[in-house]
């Protein structure tokens, strides 16, 4: 009997160790953003697949993001979109501007029923807001643009501001 408790005590203190050893850190998502979609200072936040050129190949829509400000009821964000062939890792879209919003919004949906994803995104105008000298009441126009892909040309049609 004192064997056996000898025995299932080394076990479980060597299954405890074995585990505790064993667990490696798991980064979703890294291991498939190519160096160029990610701009310096930002975090890959999100990222959906989708159809957004037509052909069978998904595209993966992705969102980065950096802090711009804490305030007692909300916080602030810069963000931008890219959008990458899911099996070539190539960069098709990369925004150009970097959207000053409320919350990290990856919204990709086929609202047309063409068979083709659009990305929507909401951002605040220009990028300009006010709060009150307590940081609270956020004032700011907020836009909502459609990002689309064009078949004829093979480019991404930008929001207009």
């Amino acid at each position: 009997m004192k064997k056996l408790f000898y025995l299932l005590l080394v076990l479980g203190y060597s299954l405890s160790t074995h585990a505790q050893f064993s667990v490696t850190a798991h980064q979703e998502g890294w291991d498939k953003i190519p160096p160029q979609a990610q701009k310096k200072g930002f975090s890959f936040q999100q990222s959906v697949l989708a159809n957004m050129d037509g052909d069978d190949a998904l595209e993966e829509v992705m969102l980065f993001g950096r802090d711009n400000g804490h305030y007692p009821t909300f916080d602030l964000f810069k963000a931008y979109y890219v959008i990458v062939d899911n099996y070539t890792k190539e960069v098709q879209y990369i925004s150009d501007d970097i959207y000053i919003t409320d919350k990290y919004n990856l919204l990709v949906e086929d609202r047309n029923n063409d068979g083709i994803s659009e990305l929507y995104i909401s951002y605040f105008k220009d990028g300009k807001f006010s709060v009150d000298e307590r940081g609270y009441n956020l004032q700011a126009v907020r836009c909502y643009d459609r990002i689309e892909w064009n078949p004829t040309d093979k480019n991404f049609k930008s929001p207009k501001k």
